[in-house]
């Protein structure tokens, strides 16, 4: 499987205990997170994406615990998306991670009688609107008029969109809780794909990528976020970007552009590999299934043959009937029932 670009960005800014708890608290209702332990926050281990689509989607868990001190444990499920889902039903995807959430934490507290609460998240970047309610009971199909009889026996859930198009730039730089590796993170998922003066952009942010460089492991975590601007923005060029952070930053950012230039090449070439092996699976199984048809067809013409022609079947005969092409065999196929004799049959 190969990760679209902004599954690694995402990943590795958002399992960052200090940047997800940022970040998370910008995003929550004010409720939610007052109501929270954020010292507590730890990442969980595993995925519930579906195997068909973990290469479009990352979903993060965070458990956290309620701050007057109890022990249940709180639940964020994060996942970003760059597009609207085709289908059309992100409510129902929710559910469906939360249920294996709650499986998995039943399986490890047999003895539990409540379940944990989950709050899912949706991030997304793209460029169109949003176009889906985020009430789950919006998703189902019942008449307006019957609603208030109904509505009481319904799933219902509202998970929260925050949606960075509808963000300010001045809004997620102004953020107290956000660390400026969070800050630069949210500007270029943005920004990232669609911004045809990226460079001139990031000239403005140079004081959250010094910020970001200051930072414990500043330059490996500057190097993934300039890695994904090259990834997914098109008009931006590595050496126009290496001569401004070296500009602007200092000659340390050299060698970070030069291991991300080996990186791409390095992917660039599995990719190609794995397209390759790709290519040559499919053929191999049309090849496979076009050799699988033609040997049924020279099985069921010796059976025939035998049947019809039993002493005159030789070792001579099952060997010219092994080297005939396929319109041969048609041919003789279509004589098995009106030849009179196996020369008449074996004509060419």
């Amino acid at each position: 499987m190969i990760a679209s670009p902004h599954d690694g960005l995402v990943k590795l800014t958002f399992a960052q205990v200090e940047d997800a708890r940022g970040e998370l608290r910008a995003i929550v209702p004010r409720a939610i997170s007052e109501a929270l332990q954020w010292s507590a926050l730890a990442v969980q281990p595993g995925s519930f994406v579906d195997a068909a689509l973990a290469h479009q989607h990352t979903d993060l868990l965070y458990s956290l615990t309620w701050r007057d001190g109890r022990d249940a444990l709180v639940y964020l499920l994060f996942e970003h998306q760059s597009a609207p889902p085709t289908d059309g039903l992100m409510g129902r995807r929710l559910l469906r991670y939360m249920d294996r959430i709650w499986e998995r934490w039943s399986a490890d507290h047999p003895r539990a009688k409540k379940l944990p609460m989950i709050v899912p998240v949706v991030l997304y970047h793209g460029a169109a609107q949003w176009p889906e309610p985020v009430a789950f009971e919006d998703l189902l199909d019942v008449p307006t008029e019957l609603r208030p009889g109904i509505d009481p026996h319904l799933v219902r859930f509202t998970y929260v969109l925050y949606d960075l198009s509808h963000v300010s730039d001045e809004e997620l730089r102004a953020s107290a809780v956000r660390t400026a590796r969070g800050k630069l993170t949210t500007l270029l998922l943005k920004h990232g794909r669609t911004d045809a003066d990226l460079l001139r952009t990031l000239a403005r942010w140079m004081d959250l990528v010094r910020e970001v460089v200051r930072a414990p492991h500043g330059l490996d975590a500057l190097g993934a976020l300039l890695r994904y601007t090259l990834e997914v923005n098109e008009h931006i060029q590595r050496d126009e970007l290496q001569r401004l952070l070296e500009r602007e930053i200092g000659p340390q950012t050299k060698d970070v552009m030069m291991t991300i230039g080996q990186q791409l090449r390095e992917e660039g070439r599995q990719q190609g590999i794995e397209q390759g092996r790709q290519e040559g699976r499919q053929e191999g199984r049309q090849e496979g299934r076009q050799e699988g048809r033609q040997e049924g067809r020279q099985e069921v013409l010796l059976f025939v043959l035998r049947q019809r022609f039993p002493d005159a079947v030789t070792p001579q005969i099952e060997q010219r009937v092994a080297a005939a092409p396929g319109a041969l065999l048609d041919a003789w196929t279509s004589r098995m029932l009106s030849a009179a004799t196996l020369a008449e049959l074996l004509g060419d």
